[in-house]
């Protein structure tokens, strides 16, 4: 299980809502990427059950709860379980594609800076450029937010 996410601009986030089969070539398209979108640098990608163990072992010492998706709303929302922003007619192979518009991206930014999540020192790939791993995660919504992007994500 992998999360998926990517940054988009607003051009591409209404093409997506649109046509919701672009997801797939933002994802695993090999061929050439839609306009407004770079893959080197507007990728995020971890290991979803790495970060689930992460999150539920943090809510079982803060909140003596393992239910870390109501201890934490804003990762829920970051990682689109909240199932609030699901895009119908896309499904990734462990549920549905969701996107968030520049607004709610710089909202959960803030919401996951607020929660202590992800803004440790990154382990952003120095060769390529990706954001990749738990560490990631706060800097990658947070350079959305300044870049006023929208984020399309999916757990494959």
């Amino acid at each position: 299980m992998w999360l998926n996410l990517a940054k988009i601009d607003v051009e591409l986030l209404e093409s997506v809502q649109a046509d919701p089969d672009l997801i797939g070539e933002i994802f695993f398209d090999n061929g050439q990427a839609p306009v407004g979108f770079q893959p080197e640098t507007d990728m995020f990608g971890d290991d979803y059950r790495t970060l689930n163990a992460i999150a539920e072992g943090r809510a079982k010492a803060e909140h003596e709860s393992a239910q870390w998706k109501e201890c934490y709303p804003w990762l829920a929302a970051a990682t689109g379980e909240d199932g609030e922003n699901d895009v119908e007619g896309y499904e990734f192979d462990y549920g549905p594609a969701f996107v968030l518009d520049p607004g709610q991206v710089t909202a959960i930014a803030q919401g996951l800076m607020g929660e202590g999540w992800g803004f440790g020192a990154a382990r952003r790939d120095a060769t390529d450029g990706t954001y990749e791993g738990f560490e990631d995660l706060g800097p990658f919504y947070a350079a959305a937010a300044r870049e006023g992007k929208a984020i399309v994500g999916g757990v494959s």
